[in-house]
């Protein structure tokens, strides 16, 4: 394999020429929620010696309040906690360089995974601290669609990917646009999280159809739309839970007013992962609106593998990663069509249209999404690099 980019500085730290991986350290905010290390969990589970850097503090705006992060190990994870500046905003967190240095050194991996935006100060100076030490890069990537970059900021991104060993990217689109911008860097797509994936999934009783729609509440994931499709099915027997905050959400609640439909809608507001779980036997359908925009597509969809794996059917539109996630195991509408959506959800009103689909989407997230496939697949691509 070709390595892209200067050449790499002389360490005491290289990696060996075996495919083998016994040490890695993955770098990110994402893990800040015990509930998302499932994949690390998995990882160590395979004998891989796993550490996971986190800013030592974090305002979560979502949910409110801040969390401090304290060092421990759990299931063979060592979470390690690194003074951060900007704590709270993904696009600009940036890490104490003594501090990152001294993680690096100590933990002497034989790969760094950063898992954040290839724009981001937090992906740039870890980076340049693995290229300093030797060690080989490897970026994690949502971004799916391309930015418009001022100048500098595109050649900055352009040379900071030149100097990985490898990256991931979170869907398809994300690995092709990354392919695009470095023709010659190793490539490959894997969801960033896994899923748990119950040994029995439970259903709650209930009457009409349970549907539910789960995420931040801006006008991009599309609400407006499930809105205008639900009143098209004003007569028949139905209620919905929207799990999300945001600001969009006193518009939707006045268009839920608006038509007619505010008595068959909770709003739960925010929940933490784990209280996200415990929605699933509610529900019969999940549904992602999302919409198709020149500068933002949905990049994981990772609310509906979760919904999957529980066994509940879900309805998803063509854009971004959501049909990625789908496959043959769900229904796919067109973006901003209610009566396509409204359609979708009468069919599935029925046990008989939604069981088969419910089973074979629990057979996809077992085999693609859990956290046991998005290790392995993580682990092989990390051999394929240092062999």
């Amino acid at each position: 394999m070709t390595r892209v980019g200067p050449p790499v500085p002389r360490s005491a730290f290289r990696v060996s020429r075996f495919s083998v991986v016994r040490r890695v350290l993955i770098i990110s905010h994402a893990y800040l929620s015990s509930a998302n290390r499932g994949k690390l969990r998995a990882l160590a589970s395979r004998g891989v010696d796993v550490t996971v850097g986190v800013p030592q503090r974090w305002r979560d705006v979502v949910l409110g309040g801040t969390t401090e992060i304290a060092w421990e190990r759990q299931n063979g994870v060592e979470v390690f906690p690194i003074p951060a500046r900007r704590h709270g905003e993904a696009d600009a967190v940036k890490f104490g360089g003594r501090a990152l240095h001294a993680l690096l050194r100590d933990k002497r991996p034989d790969l760094v995974q950063v898992e954040e935006e290839s724009t981001t100060p937090a992906a740039q100076q870890v980076v340049r601290a693995a290229r300093y030490l030797g060690l080989p890069a490897v970026l994690f990537t949502h971004q799916n669609v391309e930015l418009p970059l001022p100048w500098f900021a595109r050649r900055r991104r352009r040379r900071m990917l030149r100097r990985l060993t490898g990256a991931i990217g979170g869907s398809g689109a994300a690995a092709a646009l990354l392919r695009r911008v470095v023709p010659d860097l190793p490539v490959t797509a894997i969801p960033q999280l896994g899923i748990h994936v119950p040994t029995e999934p439970q259903h709650m009783h209930h009457e009409g159809l349970a549907i539910g729609c789960v995420g931040r509440l801006v006008p991009e994931k599309g609400f407006d739309t499930l809105l205008q499709a639900l009143a098209e099915n004003r007569s028949h027997r139905w209620h919905l839970t929207v799990v999300g905050d945001g600001p969009d959400r006193e518009r939707l609640e006045r268009l839920a007013s608006g038509l007619r439909l505010a008595a068959r809608v909770r709003w739960a507001g925010a929940l933490p992962p784990d209280d996200v779980r415990k929605l699933w036997p509610e529900l019969d359908v999940l549904v992602l609106p999302a919409r198709a925009l020149p500068t933002w597509a949905e990049p994981a969809a990772h609310v509906v593998a979760e919904a999957m794996a529980y066994e509940v059917a879900v309805v998803g539109t063509s854009a971004g990663a959501t049909p990625e996630v789908i496959g043959d195991a769900g229904v796919v509408v067109p973006p901003d069509d209610p009566l396509a959506l409204s359609g979708a959800l009468r069919r599935l009103a029925s046990p008989d249209q939604r069981r088969p689909l419910a089973q074979a989407g629990r057979a996809r997230a077992m085999q693609y999404f859990s956290d046991d496939a998005v290790a392995e697949r993580t682990l092989s691509f990390w051999k394929e690099l240092l062999a």
